[in-house]
């Protein structure tokens, strides 16, 4: 027994001996990467416990870890989604930079140094700022309408409207999408829809990474109002040869990543829609077909407005689709320099033309269509119609292609620095012209209606990022930005009259500067900064004063604040159309019709972070300067035809009309101011077999245009509760989740009267008085959501890659008022709604086949 002990004791002492430290107080460095693929893990957490210490890795997963105790302490590695990470620094007189590798949450652990928990939680808001991050992992066992959506799962965290389901852009803290800046491995995204807005463009599979910042962010990223989205690319695995995909009711998916050689990697992914259940489905709902087939059935004129006949049969099926295609190269060629060229496209098309049968047809009150006949008044005034032919276009197209090429390169542990050059080019065009030839009384006429946008935007961009870190208490981040803007957009009605046509080019360029400093301990991190643009179409210079800050009361409780003003030069603007429904174009501020918009924000809230639960609260209130919107149912100068609730003529507004006076383009944009403000809860369970979140938001959006009204009218996207509810259940092999949102109705415009004019050339023209601005509401939106998951391995896979999962979409069948939209009928106001979908089921399967890279010998 004595040897026993004794035994013990001199392993003890020569253990302890071996743990005596070799250094205090230095700087630890070293690199975060996913233990399998080999990928970089950016935006990481990295602590030491009992300590206020911490330090995140940057986007090439890098981290600088000031003032380090000892080399015998043990910090914490925390990434959503992957296996939480305790390493015990081992002494040693080299400080040789540290290597540390996470498993992903499904993956079985082996070979780690000390695992400290499993980290369940899909979703994680940051306690010291405004900030969001999802787990593109965990996408696959949300519920899903056919597709693993980013964006559509960040509408699902507090403060990220989820009520629209035909606009996968953001509605963030009552901003609108094009306030929020969407970043895709360092260029700009301007347009994010596919398939009418119900899925975005960014394949989950080419995805590393998502932040959303909400509000109050960095001098670092500019150019826009409300909020940035930032998403990482993937590298492609470094160790093994991967192919896999999703094959689901509506689109095939496949990516692949190659390891080059030793150093470069590749990343390739594409999906492609087809026109099956799911596709047609979605494409029937959002284009209202169902309803405007009963209307067509009961009337007996033709509606020139919605360009679809209201008699006859309508023939054939839309032709449509989408596509995308991302692709990324890495090349390491040494320890301190990454080059990476990344690039994606995406588009999509849909021809919904209508064809019809219409045989010798008499149009008017009370006439019968075969044969012909004599009416009773109607456009045709009562005369015979003995031919008619119709030539309807009704197509749409947009795309996305962006190209950005980044050289990251670290001089030593202090200094740091990013290039970046970026392309981004957004095209759209929508034609839904007619035109219409009959004949009556021997004399043939032709009539056209319609409209025809276009829409092209290019951007080029470059970009140089410093970091210096001054001390243990100082992160300097400095750079300087430049963009080439190139936007053009028509607009014409009736073939003919070009209601817009603007086109600008310009330069925009600046530089900024922020500092994180931490005091107190390291328990207030505060972030003064500042950005300065020079605008070219203005030739002003922007000061963008920008602050936040935390403090860590305790442990648990941490406090946090932030303000900042803000400009944004490129606008999605909307064209209202009362009768159609609203459609939007990107455009340049110039200073003049469209002037550079700003606004100023004031965020504050705090955060209860417990081992298992977070609770938190925050405010917001964002004040709106010189924000603009188009519409062609005001006019400023023919006050006979002006005013809120009045409105113009030919079918874009109401009052009476003046055919000979022309109008003005540059009268149709109205400048104005507005706020959005709010407050958001949040409850989360992190961990556990059984975890999620529920989230409750109070906000308020109201904008005034003082040449329509002196008063505050409720915006497009004003939403006064909304309450969302996550939850994700793990059993063995299977993975539950469902969701559910509740959302008070949003506003809308809707007209009060009608009535036509026949023109001497006996075409006839339609006019209405509307309502104050969006003085209606629609009904509350409600939608539940359920998916189960089976994960399993095949073919001698192994980490359950492979899933096969069925979700199933509005399990209540609610039917979810879009919008709703108006034709004039014999003086007579229709209304219709368009809805979004009803219930829809989808079916998965997810596949992953990894084939390991052969080393060489050494």
């Amino acid at each position: 027994m004595k040897k026993v002990v004794f035994i013990a004791f001199s392993l003890f002492s020569l253990f302890s001996q071996a743990q005596h430290p070799l250094r205090r107080n230095f700087t630890l460095v070293g690199t975060v990467t996913d233990g399998s693929t080999g990928e970089r893990i950016p935006f990481a957490d990295i602590s030491i416990p009992g300590s206020m210490l911490g330090a995140a890795t940057d986007v090439n997963g890098y981290f600088v870890l000031k003032n380090t105790p000892s080399d015998t302490v043990t910090i914490v590695v925390r990434y959503l989604g992957y296996q939480t990470k305790e390493v015990k620094l081992t002494p040693s007189p080299e400080n040789a930079p540290l290597s540390i590798q996470l498993e992903e949450q499904q993956v079985g652990l082996s070979e780690v140094v000390v695992v400290a928990r499993r980290e369940d939680k899909a979703m994680q808001q940051y306690s010291g700022e405004h900030k969001i991050k999802m787990s593109p992992a965990i996408l696959k066992v949300l519920p899903n309408i056919g597709e693993k959506d980013v964006l559509r799962s960040l509408q699902l965290t507090p403060g990220v409207s989820a009520a629209n389901e035909s606009n996968s852009g953001m509605y963030v803290r009552g901003g609108t999408p094009d306030q929020n800046l969407i970043l895709y491995d360092g260029f700009t995204v301007y347009y994010v829809d596919h398939l009418h807005g119900f899925y975005s463009t960014f394949n989950s599979n080419a995805i590393k990474d998502v932040q959303l910042y909400k509000g109050g962010f960095e001098a670092k990223y500019g150019g826009r109002l409300g909020s940035v989205t930032e998403l990482t690319a993937k590298d492609g695995n470094a160790n093994a040869y991967v192919i896999g995909g999703d094959v689901n009711l509506l689109s095939a998916n496949l990516y692949t990543e190659i390891p080059i050689a030793r150093n470069l990697t590749s990343m390739f992914a594409f999906r492609r829609s087809y026109q099956g259940y799911l596709y047609n489905k979605i494409s029937d709902q959002t284009s209202g077909s169902g309803e405007t087939q009963e209307t067509q059935e009961n009337s007996g004129m033709p509606d020139f407005t919605s360009g679809r006949m209201q008699s006859g049969t309508v023939m054939g099926r839309p032709d449509s689709y989408f596509y995308d295609f991302n692709g990324k190269l890495t090349w390491s060629p040494t320890d301190n320099d990454i080059f990476a060229l990344s690039f994606f496209n995406g588009k999509d098309y849909e021809d919904n033309t209508p064809e019809f049968q219409v045989g010798g047809s008499q149009f008017g009150g009370g006439g019968g269509f075969p044969g012909g006949g004599q009416g009773g008044g109607g456009m045709f005034g009562g005369n015979t119609v003995s031919s008619l032919d119709m030539q309807n276009a009704d197509f749409e197209h947009y795309s996305n292609t962006g190209v950005s090429f980044r050289w990251s390169h670290r001089l030593n542990s202090k200094l740091s620095s990013n290039l970046l050059l970026g392309y981004s080019k957004f095209h759209s065009l929508r034609d839904q012209s007619r035109e219409m030839t009959y004949t009556f009384n021997d004399t043939t006429r032709t009539m056209k209606s319609g409209n025809l946008e276009t829409n092209n935007l290019l951007d080029y961009s470059i970009k140089k990022d410093w970091q210096y870190s001054v001390n243990d208490r100082s992160l300097l981040e400095f750079g300087a930005f430049g963009t080439a803007y190139d936007i053009h957009y028509t607009y014409a009605q009736s073939d003919t009259a070009n209601i817009l046509d603007k086109a600008d080019r310009t330069l925009m360029g600046g530089v900024y500067l922020q500092d994180k400093i931490k005091l107190a301990q390291n328990r207030l991190s505060l972030t003064p900064g500042i950005r300065m643009t020079w605008y070219g179409l203005t030739d002003k210079i922007y000061y963008e004063p920008r602050f936040s800050a935390s403090y860590k009361a305790t442990e648990k409780l941490t406090f946090n604040a932030a303000t900042g003003l803000f400009y944004q030069l490129a606008n999605r603007m909307v064209r209202e159309d009362v009768m159609n429904g609203n459609n939007d174009f990107w455009i340049l501020s110039d200073g003049d019709e469209i002037p550079v918009s700003s606004s100023l924000h004031f965020n504050a809230g705090l955060n209860y972070n417990l081992p298992d639960y977070l609770f938190s609260v925050e405010g917001y209130y964002k004040k709106n300067s010189d924000i603009s919107e188009y519409t062609l149912r005001f006019d400023r100068q023919r006050p006979g035809r002006g005013g809120l609730g009045g409105g113009g003529g030919g079918g874009m507004g109401g009052g009476t009309p003046d055919m000979n006076q022309q109008q003005s383009v540059n009268e149709q944009f109205f400048t104005g101011d507005g706020y959005a403000t709010g407050i958001e809860f949040l409850a989360q369970k992190k961990t556990g077999k059984l975890n999620g979140w529920i989230s409750y938001t109070l906000g308020e959006v109201k904008n005034r245009f003082l040449d329509q009204s002196n008063n505050y009218f409720p915006a497009y996207q004003d939403i006064t509760h909304e309450l969302k509810a996550v939850a994700l259940y793990r059993l063995g092999n299977v993975s539950f989740s469902t969701n559910f949102i509740y959302a008070s109705g949003r506003p809308y415009t809707a007209p009060l009267g009608a009535y036509q004019i026949i023109n001497p050339d006996e075409t006839a023209m339609a006019f209405y008085a509307v309502s104050d601005k969006n003085a209606f509401r629609l009904p509350a939106y409600i939608r539940m959501d359920l998916a189960a998951t089976w994960h399993f391995d095949i073919f001698g896979t192994t980490g359950k890659s492979n899933a096969l999962g069925v979700s199933i979409f509005n399990v209540f069948n609610r039917q979810n008022v879009s919008e709703r939209q108006f034709q004039i009928v014999e003086n007579a106001i229709l209304e219709s709604n368009i809805s979004y979908l009803s219930i829809t089921p989808n079916v998965t399967l997810t596949f992953n086949f990894n084939f390991p890279k052969k080393k060489k010998p050494e």
